[in-house]
């Protein structure tokens, strides 16, 4: 295992495809890459890691020609599909770079709804004459090399995220493409299509393709790797190996290293210590069910108890009613509003020991309690609005005054104590902007999340449920967002965490509750529960 980057093929008879060389980028003074070099191999995956300004999505747009060559210092050199040898990349726009067969995979997936998947393999091609037979038919005939269950003549629309993942995928191998950059691929993904997308780069990557991977997911990392490089503040800190001699290297060697290098500090730092002491029991939860239209039970039977200035844990797969819980909770689930119709909740629900509505959300944060959902773009922000209404909007719900409206629209805040208190939650949890009102869809992940957390804090809440409350940001924020939950639960709050990452609930929670299918399968403490434990509770 080598610490230091060494620009070498990892195995005989791989190629350099593409190398960068001393490049730097700046915006009106300020370096987004300065000096960066390194080498992408045939049929390597190279996972690109960093913090959220680190300087990976400009080092991408320099690949993909949305820089063009001028526009920064350096060499980009490339091996196209047309040639084997290195030559200078002289991109002008991003149809340059997929002549050179590069093409990405972004996060926010670029597919038109109304075109089906064959017209998509060959939007560059279409015109005003076009056999349609024979387009479906070599279409078809493609998709069916690649496995991937795709039909040509489906409407785009109609498919899953995964599903139109899969077809931007088709479409660059389609274009020839022998470069890939996933960005943050597994984002939206259910864990089957990430499994399935995780078969696919195992395919390609024994096909000869080389592929740029970027993604804060540990797991990812070292199940795909063969290298880690790792950047920040737009410098290049070094690569990892994830085979010595051939054997790939455990993820307990290599993880305090690849966390030491991309944030500055070691694995150690990143669970602070857990508050030791708990108080009264703020919520206490009784036969807490979730019923749908249908009669199916998404939540059975559910019963807990959570105490002042206790962090609990919610562990499951995909579909245990993690969601729902706290969905029922708040009153998101429960028949009063558009999401909620269909729905009924039953069983009892006491804060401090007196029993509370579970009516609306409104009546919830009038209980003082807060709900950051797992959707923060679709809804947790009003994401073209500013980051200060973004924050004062649950605090105006609950009753407070200062809110005008322009056909349904948030246009002026007039409270100048909204404001303050919004500036001083922002200083508070360091989000990173401009101003208050830019706004928020500007931010990156990180810094969204942390808008979403202020909002709730804004109200004042006893009683904090937390959804997934570092899914899509960098190592970096979720350290500042682990140390504010225990600062939170150290302050008397009690804290519910759901998370699809065990390492995170076994490092912050008091207890972890595992639910199956909607019912509560164990409950562990955490200084004595085990990856294993809870994945055998949650699936057997």
């Amino acid at each position: 295992m080598s610490g230091s980057f060494v620009d070498r093929p990892l195995v005989k008879g791989q190629k350099k495809v593409l190398e960068f060389k001393s490049i730097s980028k700046e915006f009106s003074g300020v370096y987004a890459l300065r000096d960066v070099s390194f080498s992408l191999y045939s049929g390597e995956v190279l996972s690109l890691m960093g913090e959220n300004g680190a300087g990976k999505s400009t080092l991408m747009k320099i690949l993909c020609g949305i820089w063009p060559k001028g526009s920064y210092q350096g060499e980009l050199l490339v091996s196209s599909r047309l040639h084997g040898e290195l030559r200078a990349a002289q991109f002008r726009n991003t149809r340059d770079a997929h002549a050179a067969g590069i093409a990405m995979i972004h996060q926010e997936l670029s597919v038109f709804n109304e075109l089906t998947v064959a017209e998509h393999l060959e939007l560059d091609q279409l015109n005003y004459w076009i056999d349609w037979d024979v387009l479906f038919q070599r279409a078809q005939s493609f998709l069916d090399s690649l496995g991937f269950g795709l039909r040509a003549e489906t409407r785009v629309g109609d498919l899953s995220v995964g599903g139109k993942q899969l077809v931007e995928i088709a479409r660059a191998l389609y274009q020839k493409a022998h470069i890939l950059v996933f960005d943050e691929p597994t984002s939206a993904l259910t864990e089957q299509e990430v499994s399935r997308l995780y078969l696919i780069i195992d395919q390609l990557r024994a096909q000869g393709k080389s592929i740029l991977y970027i993604t804060h997911r540990m797991d990812e990392v070292f199940r795909l790797s063969d290298r880690m490089l790792i950047l920040r503040d737009g410098q290049s800190v070094g690569a990892l190996h994830a085979y010595d001699q051939g054997m790939k290297v455990s993820r307990e060697a290599l993880e305090p290293e690849l966390i030491q290098r991309m944030v500055g500090r070691s694995i150690q730092d990143i669970y602070p210590e857990r508050n030791p002491k708990l108080g009264e029991v703020l919520l206490e939860v009784k036969d807490l069910s979730l019923i749908s239209q249908s009669g199916r039970l998404l939540v059975r039977d559910l019963q807990f108890k959570l105490h002042r200035g206790e962090v609990i844990g919610l562990a499951g797969l995909l579909g245990a009613g993690r969601s729902e819980t706290f969905e029922a909770l708040f009153g998101v689930l429960n028949g009063a509003g558009p999401r909620g119709r269909g729905f009924r909740v039953e069983g009892e629900v006491l804060m401090k020991g007196e029993k509370i509505s579970q009516g609306t959300p409104r009546e919830a944060i009038a209980s003082k309690m807060a709900y950051v959902s797992e959707d923060r773009k679709g809804s947790g922000l009003v994401i073209h609005q500013s980051i200060r209404t973004n924050m004062v909007l649950p605090a105006l719900v609950a009753g407070r005054e200062g809110l005008t409206q322009n056909q349904g629209l948030i246009s002026w805040i007039r409270s100048d104590q909204e404001h303050l208190g919004a500036q001083s939650w922002a200083n508070e949890l360091r989000i990173k902007a401009l101003h208050l009102d830019q706004s928020v869809g500007e931010l990156s992940g990180g810094n969204q999340q942390k808008v979403v957390l202020a909002k709730w804090l804004m109200t004042s809440p006893e009683i904090l449920f937390l959804d997934e409350p570092t899914r899509g940001i960098d190592i970096g924020a979720k350290v500042e967002i682990y140390q504010w939950i225990q600062k939170l639960a150290a302050q008397g709050m009690g804290i519910i965490v759901a998370s699809s990452e065990m390492p995170e609930l076994i490092g912050l929670c008091h207890r972890i509750l595992v639910l199956k299918e909607g019912s509560l399968s164990a409950e562990f403490l955490s200084e004595n529960v085990t990856q294993e434990d809870i994945m055998r509770a949650a699936s057997l």
